[in-house]
C-alpha cells in the first residue's frame, strides 16, 4: 500500500514514522523542505520506552510524484491552505484514493472536494489528531508522548465509513470509529481543542509592549483556568450537538464531551490529565525576547476555523453560547478583526470564514435540506 503524508510537522512526521512500521507500506512524504530529511526517522515512543530507526520510501518536493497512485493520502497541512493542498491532490489522485485531513478543521474541507469526490476518491476528516507528539529534529527525529484512546473519523461517501476506520485502526494502531453527516457534525470542529483556553489564558492581558522572557510551556504549565475556560467552551459544543439530535437523528447517539473523553469531572482533574504534552510555540523569538505571534496557527486554525465555525452552527440553531462568543470577541480585538458584532457573526471579516452560512445554510431547513 502506497501511503502518502502531506505536510511533515508535529503530525506529519509522526504519522510518516509510525506507518513506515508497517510491513506492508511504502510512506511517501510531500514537503517544500525535503533537503532537511534524513534517509532514516527516529521514533522515539516515550510510554514504552522504545527507539525505532525506520525508512521512509521517498520524501519529496513534487506533489504530483507523491500523490500519484497513492491508496492513502493524509493531509496535515494548516487550514489556510488545505485548500490549495486539496486542489493538487485532486488533480493527481488515482480514482478511489483516499484522502484524509488530520484533523478536520471545523468541517471547512467539506467545501472544496467536490471535484474530488465525481473523481471517484474518499474522503474523511479526524476529530482529533491521533496522538500527542513532539518534533525533536524537523526531518531527523520524532517523539510519540501518548496515544489517544479512540479517533473519530467523518467519511464522504458515508458508505465507506466502515473501510476507511478499519484501515486507519489498522496503520495508526488507534481504534477509529464514524461520525456520520461530516458537515453538520459540530464535534467535527476544532472547538474542544485546549489551544484556545490555554491561549487565552496567557494573553488575556495583553498588549504591544509585553515581552515575554522564555516560551510559556504549554501543557506542562497548564492551570485550572485554562481547564475551566476549556470544560465551558465544551459544554457550548454540548448545546449544539444536542439540538442538532433532536432536529435530526445523527445516528451519533451519545456527546463525547471532555469529561467522558478524559474520564474526569473538575477542572484540576482535568489540569492534571493534560499536563504530560508537547510545549507551546506562538511566540516569536526577538533580540530583546519573546512576542506574540498572531499568525500563529493556534489562532488561525483553532480560533477562526474552529470556533467561528461552531458558532455559526449555534446562530443556525438559535442557541446562547456565551463563552464561545466571550472568546470569539477577545480574539478578535488581539488580532484587530471583526467577526462578531452585537453577539451575531456579521462583522466585515465573516467574508474570510469558511461557515455552513458559506454554502447558503442559514436556517434549520436548510440544515434538513442537506441532511434528509
Amino acid at each position: 500500500m502506497k501511503v502518502t503524508i502531506i505536510g511533515a510537522g508535529n503530525i506529519g512526521t509522526y504519522l510518516a514514522a509510525y506507518i513506515s512500521l508497517k510491513k506492508d507500506c511504502k510512506v511517501w512524504v510531500y514537503t517544500s523542505k525535503s533537503n532537511f530529511f534524513n534517509k532514516e526517522l527516529t521514533l522515539l515512543e516515550e510510554e514504552k520506552n522504545f527507539e525505532h530507526h525506520v525508512k521512509l520510501h521517498c520524501v519529496t518536493s513534487d506533489i504530483k510524484e507523491a500523490v500519484r497512485n497513492a491508496d492513502y493520502i493524509l493531509i496535515t497541512h494548516p487550514s489556510f491552505i488545505v485548500e490549495n493542498t486539496i486542489n493538487e491532490i485532486t488533480l493527481h489522485a488515482k480514482k478511489g484514493a483516499v484522502i484524509g485531513a488530520i484533523p478536520s478543521f471545523g468541517s471547512k474541507e467539506e467545501y472544496y472536494i467536490d471535484d474530488l469526490i465525481k473523481k471517484g476518491c474518499i474522503f474523511f476528516g479526524s476529530q482529533r489528531v491521533p496522538s500527542l507528539t513532539r518534533l525533536i529534529t524537523y526531518g531527523k527525529a520524532i517523539s510519540l508522548k501518548q496515544k489517544n484512546a479512540y479517533m473519530k473519523l467523518g467519511v464522504i461517501p458515508q458508505e465507506y465509513n466502515e473501510k476507511v476506520c478499519s484501515d486507519m485502526t489498522t496503520l495508526i494502531d488507534i481504534p477509529c470509529t464514524p461520525f456520520y453527516d461530516y458537515l453538520t457534525s459540530p464535534e467535527i470542529s476544532y472547538a474542544t481543542s485546549p489551544h484556545p483556553s490555554k491561549i487565552y489564558e496567557i494573553f488575556s492581558v495583553y498588549s504591544d509592549n509585553i515581552v515575554y522572557k522564555k516560551i510559556p510551556l504549554f501543557y506542562e504549565e497548564w492551570g485550572d483556568d485554562s481547564s475551566a475556560m476549556l470544560l465551558q467552551l465544551s459544554e457550548d459544543l454540548k448545546k449544539v450537538f444536542l439540538e442538532l439530535k433532536q432536529l435530526y437523528d445523527t445516528n451519533n447517539k451519545n456527546f463525547d464531551s471532555l469529561k467522558t473523553y478524559f474520564n474526569i469531572q473538575t477542572p484540576e482533574q482535568l489540569t492534571h490529565k493534560i499536563r504530560t504534552s508537547p510545549n507551546f510555540n506562538s511566540l516569536d523569538e526577538t533580540d530583546k525576547g519573546h512576542h506574540l505571534d498572531s499568525e500563529s496557527s493556534f489562532f488561525i486554525d483553532d480560533l477562526l476555523n474552529g470556533l467561528c465555525v461552531l458558532k455559526s452552527f449555534s446562530e443556525i440553531l438559535c442557541l446562547e453560547v456565551t463563552t464561545l462568543d466571550k472568546v470569539i470577541y477577545w480574539a478578535q480585538e488581539l488580532l484587530e478583526k471583526n467577526y462578531i458584532e452585537n453577539g451575531s457573526l456579521c462583522g466585515e471579516d465573516i467574508k474570510h470564514l469558511v461557515t455552513p452560512q458559506t454554502k447558503d445554510i442559514n436556517s434549520k431547513d436548510d440544515l434538513l435540506k442537506i441532511i434528509l
